[in-house]
């Protein structure tokens, strides 16, 4: 940069910096004076010592003043499954831990939810003639306490409170908010605030980090979310009907009856300097307190728990199961009805979670066995025509059109379709891509063992290494290893399958493909989830013992040699389509000999 510009960057930076100390300054500022107006409030003022500090707290926080001080104290909200501390200051959750046997991978420690210790959440309520007043800065005493049940009060004086209850049942907590006799000084709208930083609780923190996002719906659309592992924010323009911090296997959600307002805004960014922490997340959702005569406000339902889908949908929200990314459209319809019911059903019956995928496996390869068959009928017809096809190759090898019309007519003749493997194979898709999202979706994986995987819902581990290879890891994957010889093998025996194929100027070395796609999958599946790789390796070698089956046991090709020939042999009624086909193609074949005679006549 020129010096004009660095010294534009400089008085930039500088302006940074002091707008920065500013702040950090008239925080330190609110910090004092809070904490002198705490302890004046709590000083009798007989001589009026503190009048100076009490008058410039109610230009402050109005009639909210004297809710300033107090001792700060934590109350405990736990069911079975589910612990919530709550803190006096703002009355507002400060940790949210599960307790149904759900632990953290580095130190078996139940789950959190989010760092207490670095995470915040506040509701800014407008006070008329004041501004901007934060719930944090007001004191919170309790009314009434049980183990799922508080009553949390902030006591201004003459009538006027704030106050929170709290209800819990299992996962999900009911937060109502009431103003008292404050309606001429409280507007009705709110803001609530949350910055939440995100507690590592699984074995690879990449992935964790890759499969954590905010997920939200607004209202009249569909389930919506900022980008998974990635910097991302996003500021709605509908109302909000819910909004979730998803952790991988984990989500904790708000959602405000009649919705929030417009004007959400979403934010979230991996925490990729620190291996302890996942993604931090920010929300600003705007609310509106309800007039109830001389009371207001709103209420709140969250749910903090496991990306289960039953125990999602006992929130009653609508497309809340979308948080678990099964995939969009058929391939999440394919997971949610057929293959989550079908793991269900076998998890309920047997113990070994491994033998539950090798089931899936075989039943989901018996259930594709049709499509299996008409791709092998399709390539041994091939194979038995491929003399014929060379024939005609050779035949016509300087004239395109002539070899288009000679092949297809090959066909028409035969009764064989080039096509005829294309569509099986097509068919089978919706399940494949189902299955890559099904197994590092399913929370009943975590940890799971099999064989030398403790945890199938991460990755497995057979050697750690003592450094970190580039797009790999410091880890080898056992599973991802036999996944990607076995996929080396099938390859080879589906090329072998196929008639051989003449390489066309453009297109892609199928030699070289299946020498170089099963090296890539050790790199692209070594930090996925056990499950989904086991899974592949089990459908890999069923599909192989497939192959062998059918070659060796059903398919006679002297058989559809002899059918190929009965095909030849009857007379064939060209159809209206196939008439149209080859009236363009002489049409096509006519233009090409006239525009070669003009060139000819030219030269």
């Amino acid at each position: 940069p020129s010096a004009a510009e660095r010294a534009a960057m400089q008085e930039q930076a500088l302006n940074a910096q002091a707008a920065q100390d500013s702040l950090v300054q008239a925080e330190n500022e609110a910090a004092l004076l809070k904490e002198e107006a705490t302890a004046a409030l709590q000083i009798s003022d007989s001589n009026g010592e503190n009048e100076e500090i009490i008058r410039a707290l109610e230009g402050r926080y109005g009639s909210l003043a004297s809710a300033i001080g107090g001792q700060d104290q934590e109350y405990v909200l736990q069911s079975d499954v589910l612990k919530l501390v709550i803190h006096s200051r703002g009355g507002m959750l400060h940790s949210a831990t599960l307790m149904d046997g759900f632990t953290r991978f580095h130190d078996d420690e139940p789950v959190s939810l989010w760092r207490s210790d670095a995470s915040e959440m506040d509701f800014v309520l407008k006070v008329k003639g004041v501004g901007d007043v934060r719930l944090s800065d007001l004191h919170f005493s309790a009314r009434q306490s049980t183990d799922t049940m508080l009553t949390l009060v902030a006591d201004a004086g003459q009538g006027k409170q704030l106050s929170w209850t709290y209800t819990l049942d299992d996962y999900r907590l009911k937060s109502d908010f009431a103003v008292l006799n404050l309606a001429g000084e409280v507007e009705p709208q709110a803001f609530f605030l949350w910055d939440a930083i995100g507690e590592a609780n699984e074995k690879g923190i990449e992935w964790e980090r890759q499969h954590s996002a905010i997920y939200y719906r607004e209202e009249g659309m569909g389930r919506d979310y900022l980008r998974d592992g990635a910097e991302d924010d996003a500021e709605l323009e509908e109302r909000l009907d819910w909004m979730a911090f998803k952790q991988n296997f984990f989500s904790a959600l708000v959602t405000a009856d009649g919705g929030f307002e417009k004007g959400a805004l979403l934010a979230s960014a991996p925490m990729e300097e620190d291996s302890t922490a996942t993604m931090r997340y920010q929300a600003q959702l705007p609310l509106a307190l309800k007039s109830m005569g001389a009371a207001s406000g709103f209420t709140l339902r969250w749910f903090f728990g496991p990306n289960d889908l039953p125990i999602l949908e006992t929130t009653g929200l609508e497309e809340v199961g979308r948080i678990i990314d099964y995939g969009w459209w058929i391939f999440g319809w394919v997971n949610r009805n057929m293959i989550l019911p079908l793991y269900n059903f076998l998890d309920g019956n047997l113990t070994n979670v491994g033998l539950i995928i090798l089931i899936i496996t075989v039943i989901i390869k018996m259930a594709l066995s049709p499509i299996t068959w008409k791709n092998f009928m399709s390539s041994a017809k091939m194979r038995v025509l491929r003399p014929e096809l060379d024939e005609i190759n050779n035949k016509h090898k300087d004239d395109a059109m002539a070899r288009q019309q000679a092949t297809m007519a090959l066909y028409r003749d035969t009764g064989v379709s080039p096509l005829a493997g294309c569509l099986p194979a097509l068919l089978q898709m919706p399940i494949l891509y189902a299955m890559f999202r099904f197994f590092p979706a399913n929370i009943d994986l975590r940890g799971r063992s099999f064989l030398w995987a403790d945890d199938l819902g991460a990755y497995d581990s057979i050697l750690d290494l003592p450094f970190s290879i580039p797009f790999y890891g410091a880890h080898v994957s056992g599973f991802t290893i036999l996944m990607a010889a076995s996929t080396f093998f099938y390859m080879r025996l589906t090329m072998a399958n196929q008639p051989p194929q003449p390489q066309q100027p453009g297109m892609p070395n199928m030699q070289a493909i299946q020498q170089i796609f099963p090296f890539m999958m050790l790199f692209f599946f070594n930090r996925f989830a056990a499950g989904l790789s086991f899974y592949y390796l089990a459908a890999n070698v069923i599909s192989i013992g497939q192959m062998y089956a059918i070659k060796q046991w059903f398919i006679d090709e002297d058989k559809i040699r002899e059918q190929i020939e009965a095909n030849k042999a009857q007379p064939k009624k060209k159809s209206s389509f196939q008439q149209r086909l080859e009236q363009m193609q002489q049409e096509q074949q006519k233009r090409t000999k006239e525009i070669k005679n003009k060139r000819n006549k030219r030269s």
